[in-house]
């Protein structure tokens, strides 16, 4: 062999060395990432602490394929028209749900967002009808067919009166204490300053999703503790029956006190699922529905909405609290932002007072409804009188309100329509009028058609719980989901 050659093979050498060790360092750190974002996922849980959610915020949504640019997290941003909008919207929603993919901003797939049900179990006022009754009816299916599929979490607020127990309740559900008997007791401080403790549980069948116990507490506003008569005055233009200060406490609940619960700050999603729904068995929901709603880029999904013109029923002088909150007060965050007026001002759906959305099944952004602006707006709107208690007011009439002063110029394009998910009586008609209804006992209609849920105090809809747990986990999808519902009421 010629010195040259010699010299060649040794220079070779020299520097494939290196490259090769480069390429194993290189495969290394990748293998390792991958293996953090996994392990993020589920320690960043099981810890919930604020820091480990942090690092995995920036971990799960800067890391981007190979060859890719990369981009930076998309959020919330006030732009100049002192509107909110993302930073980087991947999916352009029109209010009819179209929806447009920009496929150079798609999102990958990763870790899917995380969520968590807050659900109520108030007592019932109806002896017939007990809350520990229809809990231990309902909620199981819930556990079993909706929350272990979807890998969501589930905090249960108990009204103890009664004596109705934890026992009681974890007995049930068949739920199991987690990690043991001594440490899965946690309080938390709200962002409101108020206390709340937990009782962490799994389900004995499968135990993917916790199940936080915690009781449930609803003062009354300040307005009513200063004068217990208020809470009784005869309301105007609504009727929400002999019962009616039960109704309008459970469902204030989520206009102000839920926004301030610090759990949430471990998740991406909270989700309202009242107590009185069932889940069907035989039509579990295969995708994956928090990952649908960040793909779409909402902050908002429901179940059902009040078509064309809204529930005016009670919602009466709801505007005037709206247009004093715009007009007066003090506002610490409006100035910076340059907020000045209704984002989605003018907007039909908006400027009626008339409920937008039915709210027993809804899924809501956690950072956009536990914004400070949110908050405030909840706070004030349960402060104003004469309001929930004289008009018969509901979250129904929060949340579009919400979105339309924040959002704009129309809310909706923030909005995911799940409406085929909802079991009906008529196949264009979902309203609460119109719910599934069981004919000679077996007929489900329009459960068949997509349907995976029904609403209603008819206990076991579906048949008898049996105890299982099916083994499914949902997936993830690579296009938003598109509603097939079309409503059409009139030709009932």
């Amino acid at each position: 062999m010629t010195s040259a050659k010699k010299l060649r093979r040794r220079n070779l050498k020299a520097y494939t060395a290196p490259l090769l060790l480069f390429t194993l360092y290189y495969l290394y750190c990748n293998l390792s990432q991958l293996q953090l974002r996994s392990a993020s996922v589920r320690d960043a849980k099981i810890s919930g602490g604020e820091s480990a959610l942090r690092s995995l915020d920036n971990l799960t949504k800067t890391t981007q394929p190979l060859n890719q640019p990369l981009l930076s997290p998309n959020r919330l941003i006030w732009n100049s028209r002192g509107c909110q909008e993302w930073s980087h919207p991947n999916v352009l929603l029109s209010p009819n749900g179209e929806s447009t993919v920009r496929t150079s901003m798609t999102p990958i797939k990763s870790p899917s967002p995380t969520g968590i049900a807050v659900t109520l179990a108030k007592q019932m006022p109806k002896a017939s009808k007990t809350m520990l009754n229809l809990l231990c009816q309902k909620l199981p299916t819930q556990q079993a067919y909706f929350f272990e599929p979807q890998n969501i979490d589930l905090l249960l607020l108990i009204d103890m009166g009664d004596n109705v127990t934890y026992t009681q309740v974890a007995d049930c559900l068949e739920l199991v204490p987690f990690p043991s008997d001594v440490n899965h007791v946690r309080t938390w401080t709200n962002l409101d300053g108020t206390n709340l403790t937990t009782y962490e549980y799994r389900t004995k069948k499968r135990g993917r999703s916790r199940v936080y116990l915690a009781p449930f507490v609803m003062p009354y506003p300040q307005y009513i503790q200063n004068d217990s008569a208020k809470a009784s005055e005869r309301m105007e233009g609504c009727d929400r029956g002999a019962f009616a200060q039960d109704y309008v406490q459970g469902t204030r609940y989520y206009t102000d006190s839920v926004l301030n619960l610090a759990i949430l700050k471990n998740y991406d999603y909270f989700l309202k699922v009242d107590l009185d729904i069932e889940f069907d068995k035989s039509n579990i929901l295969g995708m994956d529905l928090l990952h649908d709603m960040e793909m779409r880029g909402a902050l908002f999904g429901h179940t059902g909405e009040f078509l064309p013109s809204g529930l005016a029923a009670c919602c009466g002088k709801i505007n005037n609290f709206v247009h004093n909150f715009v007009e007066n007060g003090t506002k610490p965050w409006a100035a910076a932002v340059n907020w000045t007026r209704a984002c989605s001002a003018g907007l039909d759906c908006f400027e009626m007072e008339a409920d937008q959305y039915y709210t027993n099944f809804v899924i809501l952004s956690v950072p956009f409804f536990q914004s400070e602006h949110v908050r405030q707006f909840g706070r004030e709107m349960n402060e104003y009188y004469p309001g929930f208690f004289r008009y018969g007011w509901s979250d129904q009439i929060f949340f579009h309100k919400a979105m339309g002063l924040f959002l704009g110029p129309d809310f909706r394009s923030y909005v995911a329509d799940y409406t085929d998910f909802r079991c009906k009586k008529f196949r264009t008609c979902w309203y609460f009028w119109a719910s599934a209804v069981k004919t000679n006992g077996t007929g489900l209609n329009f459960c068949s058609g997509g349907g995976i849920f029904q609403h209603g105090k008819t206990l076991n809809f579906f048949g008898a719980f049996d105890g299982q747990f099916p083994n499914v986990t949902a997936i993830q999808t690579d296009r938003p989901y598109k509603s097939r519902y079309i409503h059409d009421c009139d030709i009932i």
